[in-house]
């Protein structure tokens, strides 16, 4: 431990946010603990949590950080967990279809530890994120596996490399009819339930039409209750993508699913797609949860999840925030 630039650089960042106190403080602190040798080794998940208590002269890390991402275990948290029992009608039996068709694991392409990528950026003691309990969190769990999941549509599955998604998406903008781009999402999660971009895809229209400010427009005009209803089916949708990904995951799932690898993008649009429908139903600790694991298991946050975790927390109105700019 003594000798590792980036265990110590690691504890120190945790130790400035959790303490209130300059990295460079954390750093010396941490530096002369090693060479004491009161730190444990190997420097784990355990490890790093144990060491924070001994520098922050404390038993619980978490005390006065107000801190919910701190108080997780390290691991994506599933659907069940976040959602309990309440899923919309129809995920349950859609993600058994996919199942039934069979959903291979995730595949490991190796580890990683984010420090190293976001070191230069999270050393900044002015960056707002080093002190954020959802960086601390990411900091402590170390080098974790470096996933991918698989798409369903194999190589060479379509002559012209197109996706079904692809050609549904190119036929909208090109003759602007919503009601054919519902039908052919529909008819592609019928011929593939484990298309994961199609139903997200679905979920987005509907959260779109649910949106008095979206980009659908609808005559009539819809009233309140109608957009209320078109908000849950868009929440039946966003529930059935990522429950269908989470088949891929093993238990407890510990890895990184980056957004640089493109098959996993479908299941990070669908997390980010839940978030805002569950924000907007006013489900504001499912929301935080969802936002979480996607910083979780994306700490490069391209989505930016890590913008809406203060207004989602303060529990602010969907309107009085423009989640999607």
């Amino acid at each position: 431990m003594s000798t590792n630039r980036t265990h110590r650089t690691r504890l120190a960042r945790a130790l400035a946010a959790v303490s209130d106190i300059p990295y460079q403080t954390a750093l010396t602190r941490v530096v002369r603990a090693a060479e004491a040798g009161l730190l444990p080794d190997p420097l784990d998940a355990a490890g790093m949590r144990h060491a924070l208590d001994l520098l922050a002269g404390t038993g619980d890390r978490a005390a006065g950080t107000n801190s919910s991402a701190l108080a997780l275990e390290s691991r994506y948290y599933r659907m069940a967990q976040v959602c309990g029992d309440r899923m919309q009608p129809g995920v349950p039996d859609r993600v058994a279809r996919a199942r039934a068709k069979g959903v291979p694991a995730v595949r490991v392409r190796g580890s990683y530890d984010p420090v190293e990528i976001l070191g230069a950026v999270m050393a900044d003691q002015d960056d707002p994120d080093a002190a954020t309990d959802w960086w601390q969190r990411v900091v402590a769990a170390g080098t974790r596996d470096d996933c991918a999941l698989t798409d369903p549509y194999p190589p060479g599955s379509d002559p012209d490399g197109y996706l079904p998604i692809d050609r549904a998406l190119d036929r909208r903008d090109a003759t602007g009819d919503v009601d054919a781009y519902e039908r052919t999402l529909r008819a592609i999660t019928r011929r593939e339930p484990r298309d994961i971009d199609a139903h997200a895809h679905l979920g987005n229209l509907y959260l779109d039409l649910a949106d008095p400010t979206g980009t659908v427009t609808v005559t009539p005009p819809p009233d309140a209750r109608q957009r209320q209803v078109w908000l849950r089916t868009a929440l039946g949708h966003y529930q059935t993508a990522v429950g269908v990904a989470e088949l891929a995951l093993p238990e407890p799932f510990t890895g990184f699913l980056p957004w640089a690898e493109l098959d996993n993008r479908p299941f990070s649009r669908a997390m980010h797609g839940l978030a805002l429908t569950l924000w907007r139903l006013s489900r504001f600790d499912a929301a935080e949860q969802i936002l979480l694991n996607m910083l979780w298991l994306n700490p490069m946050d391209n989505q930016g999840a890590r913008m809406l975790l203060g207004p989602v927390r303060e529990g602010r109105a969907w309107a009085d925030f423009d989640s999607r700019a």
